[in-house]
């Protein structure tokens, strides 16, 4: 008796190790599958979440600028700012005071290139996912 359980045991061994490679490649099918099926719905979300993330960025941005502004609005409605732009961007003097102006005849107007929009630290995972995806931001 024992060596007909022995065989029937070897033989349940041998044909679940020979199904292996089938479940393998089935479930490897299964994957494929899958993520070809959810990779242009994973595509949208990425890109969605990297356009809100660079808009709340700039949204910042404009909200600190908008304060500054607000700030040097307030400052300008005193006496002293208007006083104060008077001098600087309209050259204006007061009765009895002498303006003089000092020119180098050599130096060169240098402009600095502004960048327009903030620049994130751009992890080496980010770009990898950039890419996956499509993202041009």
């Amino acid at each position: 008796m024992r060596s007909s359980a022995s065989k029937k045991k070897k033989s349940k061994t041998r044909r679940s190790v020979s199904r292996s490679p089938f479940v393998l490649a089935l479930f490897a099918l299964i994957l494929v599958v899958a993520a070809w099926s959810l990779y242009p719905a994973a595509r949208v979300q990425y890109q969605e979440e990297r356009n809100k993330a660079r808009l709340e960025a700039e949204l910042d941005g404009l909200k600190e600028r908008n304060a500054e502004l607000r700030a040097q609005v307030d400052r300008l409605k005193t006496p002293e700012g208007v006083e104060e732009i008077a001098r600087q961007d309209l050259g204006l003097v007061k009765e009895g005071e002498n303006l003089y102006v000092v020119m180098d005849s050599e130096a060169e107007s240098v402009t600095v290139p502004v960048d327009s929009e903030p620049r994130s630290d751009n992890s080496t995972w980010m770009r990898v996912l950039d890419a996956v995806f499509g993202f041009e931001g």
